[in-house]
């Protein structure tokens, strides 16, 4: 009996864990070098080491700026962002939140 448990508390485990180790939620910091809002799509080129991360953007990409009106048009191009996105293994990565940090138009 005690291996059953056993084996039922390893596969419960396993299935918890399986959808956190599927994506990983990153921060980037960095410049706009291209923002396509009718395809939803955003290019930032990170502040340390020139990363180049093209992210998908979604009805729930949260993206927020001060003294401007929220949403996807207060982005623009040479601006300074701050990107929180997900990474999903055989998928585009996605931004959750852009943050207008200065700069751009």
């Amino acid at each position: 009996m005690k291996a059953v448990w056993g084996t039922a508390l390893l596969c419960l485990c396993a299935l918890l864990a399986a959808p956190a180790a599927a994506h990983e939620e990153r921060l980037l910091l960095g410049k706009v070098e291209t923002i396509d809002v009718a395809r939803k799509r955003l290019v930032v080129v990170g502040a340390e080491g020139g990363e180049r991360r093209r992210l998908e953007m979604t009805p729930e990409t949260e993206a927020l700026a001060c003294r401007a009106v929220p949403g996807l048009t207060a982005v623009s191009a040479g601006a300074l962002v701050r990107v929180k996105y997900v990474e999903k293994v055989g998928s585009p990565s996605r931004a959750e939140s852009v943050l207008v940090l200065g700069g751009g138009r």
